[in-house]
């Protein structure tokens, strides 16, 4: 891939940025569009992305840091193969939701944090190293939380279709052609067999924050040289071992809701319903787990009257398919590390980290 030389009382701030700061900065069809572009090429050059939208390079180049400076799009790094996912469910008392809810946001090893309806009233991703971590976590972070009351959690076994694939499909096919290089990047299990080399973490974490940082600077932050940044930002790249996703407001362009179905499926139908969900434009997340229901679908929808449309049509595709806990997404605190505000807004950012293992031998 070409490079690019490129109010919320209980969430701390990050980085010195304000709750809704640029409100006064509208989204509109052509910066859909953009993200659009940088979703499908986002570390191509500003020329190119021109191109492809019959812009040019300094007025694409120039929206891009009107949207990112208000907080309405950012773009995302990370190596699925670095980390086990476990995704994990608090019912929480109700005195203590606005505490637990500015400690998990604050966590490192928490990338996504959501306040949601039903049961649990708190649902987080957490990054672990292994199995062992992920019950180390559990026990020596979760269990000193004071005001939780239920701890629910799952491991991600498979993930056929994850927030980084979600596109709005604002390009024509001929757009996207302008700016895809070559087959698309291998997306899937969070237990990628890992390729131990030396600098490969610390490169997507110098990237996590930022996926266009240039090669001068990542080499500066990671002791690698920059044509060894650049060579290995391609070869990541194009194996699906980094993943570069570029995430908006999305209340902003039209997608109100988030959905949460946890649902049971026969195991061998699991590749089927991983397939089928991976076209359907409103699903962000289709993961095999070890929950009581071995699926976890998330989705974003316009209203909430599409919730029951979608629970319908997956009933009517997938009969085996028996939904066992489903919820609304009432206010996304965390997606990747940022900081949302009521509204959606990025206002800060907690850099990536992987719990790690507390067994001998293994890497922390």
């Amino acid at each position: 891939m070409a490079e690019d030389m490129a109010e919320t009382p209980d969430i701390a701030m990050r980085d010195g940025l304000t709750p809704e700061s640029g409100a006064d900065v509208s989204f509109g069809e052509t910066d859909l569009d953009l993200v659009n572009a940088l979703q499908i090429n986002p570390r191509a050059s500003w020329t190119r992305i021109g191109a492809s939208l019959e812009l040019d390079a300094t007025t694409v180049a120039r929206r891009w840091q009107r949207l990112a400076d208000a907080g309405l799009a950012w773009l995302t790094a990370y190596g699925m193969e670095f980390a086990l996912v476990g995704y994990i469910r608090l019912r929480c008392r109700p005195e203590a939701l606005a505490a637990l809810s500015e400690q998990v946001c604050a966590c490192p090893y928490i990338f996504s944090v959501e306040r949601t309806s039903g049961r649990y009233q708190l649902q987080i991703s957490v990054a672990v190293e292994d199995l062992a971590a992920l019950d180390d976590f559990a026990v020596r972070w979760l269990g000193e939380l004071r005001g939780v009351a239920e701890v629910c959690t799952s491991v991600g076994l498979h993930i056929y279709v994850e927030g980084g694939q979600w596109r709005p499909q604002a390009l024509d096919p001929v757009q996207r052609t302008l700016l895809t290089d070559g087959p698309q990047p291998r997306r899937g299990s969070p237990f990628l067999p890992p390729r131990t080399r030396a600098g490969d973490r610390d490169l997507v974490l110098a990237l996590s924050a930022d996926g266009r940082r240039s090669a001068a600077d990542l080499a500066q932050d990671t002791g690698l040289s920059e044509t060894t940044v650049r060579r290995r930002l391609v070869e990541m790249t194009k194996s699906g071992r980094l993943l570069i996703r570029c995430d908006f407001a999305q209340q902003f362009a039209g997608w109100s809701v988030n959905t949460n179905f946890w649902a049971r499926l026969p195991a061998g139908e699991l590749p089927t319903l991983g397939a089928e969900l991976a076209q359907w434009p409103e699903i962000r997340l289709c993961a095999a787990t070890t929950d009581a229901g071995n699926v976890h679908i998330i989705a974003w929808l316009r209203t909430q009257h599409e919730c029951i449309l979608l629970e319908n049509r997956l009933a009517q595709s997938f009969p085996n398919l028996h939904i066992t806990e489903r919820q609304i997404t009432l206010r996304a605190l965390k997606r990747m590390g940022r900081l949302l505000s009521p509204a959606g807004r990025a206002v800060g950012h907690v850099p990536f980290a992987v719990w790690p293992s507390p067994v001998a031998g293994r890497a922390t």
